[in-house]
């Protein structure tokens, strides 16, 4: 289905916007509050644009609550999200419910080290963040690239799940998708103008990281990368 010249214009708007927006958000994200703020309106925008988009198109969005085949990929982040998500856990969660996502870190962690890259890309594990009812206990928090993770169909999904088999790619919509990558990648630049790091890394690790060290905060806030050991790409 085509998009209609208002949902084009409505995109076009948020887009433009949030390129707009984004340098001052990040300008200050040394400030932990700052900080928070500049990556809760990353998030707004990202769900602002699939909102606008998926109904401008007329996408049917397969996903529901408790449907989890992608909560056992392997979820990429940028640092600002994983020490905002830290904070975010730590606000909300009991001490003993924070412990018991700290030793699921740990144990993905161990986990994927083991496997090892390509082995991890054929492996099911599942995020440390992933209720028992199959749905995300931080979904308020989720990082950006879970929440621009859509499928329009179930079938592909269950299908890798399953087998892993590379050639199965998920039905995602191509402007969706791409809307949602536009947004982040305005973020992305708008850290780095500010300064500081935005490689990827991946969740587990990251999160991990930023629960237990407070040196990663202050090497990130002195624009170094902050993870030891990290996997970058």
């Amino acid at each position: 289905m085509t998009a209609s010249e208002d949902e084009r214009s409505a995109t076009a708007r948020r887009l433009a916007n949030w390129g707009n927006e984004a340098g001052p958000a990040f300008a200050k994200a040394r400030d932990p509050a700052r900080l928070a703020t500049a990556v809760v309106t990353l998030h707004r925008r990202v769900d602002e644009v699939l909102a606008t988009t998926i109904e401008g198109h007329g996408v049917r969005v397969a996903c529901a609550r408790g449907c989890s085949y992608c909560c056992n990929l392997r979820v990429q982040v940028q640092p600002y999200e994983a020490f905002t998500l830290a904070a975010w856990l730590r606000k909300n969660f009991s001490a003993e419910r924070l412990a018991q996502v700290l030793g699921r870190l740990k144990a993905n962690v161990a986990r994927t080290r083991e496997l090892g890259e390509e082995q991890r890309k054929r492996a099911n594990i599942a995020c440390a963040l992933l209720g028992e009812d199959g749905a995300c206990s931080a979904y308020e928090a989720r990082p950006a690239q879970c929440r621009r993770y859509h499928s329009t169909d179930l079938a592909p999904c269950k299908a890798f799940h399953a087998t892993h088999d590379e050639a199965i790619e998920a039905a995602m919509h191509q402007a969706v998708a791409h809307n949602a990558d536009v947004i982040i990648t305005q973020g992305r630049h708008a850290v780095r103008a500010a300064g500081l790091d935005d490689a990827s890394v991946d969740m587990n690790e990251a999160l991990l990281e930023a629960l237990e060290n407070p040196k990663a905060w202050r090497r990130w806030k002195d624009g170094k990368k902050p993870f030891v050991g990290r996997q970058e790409r």
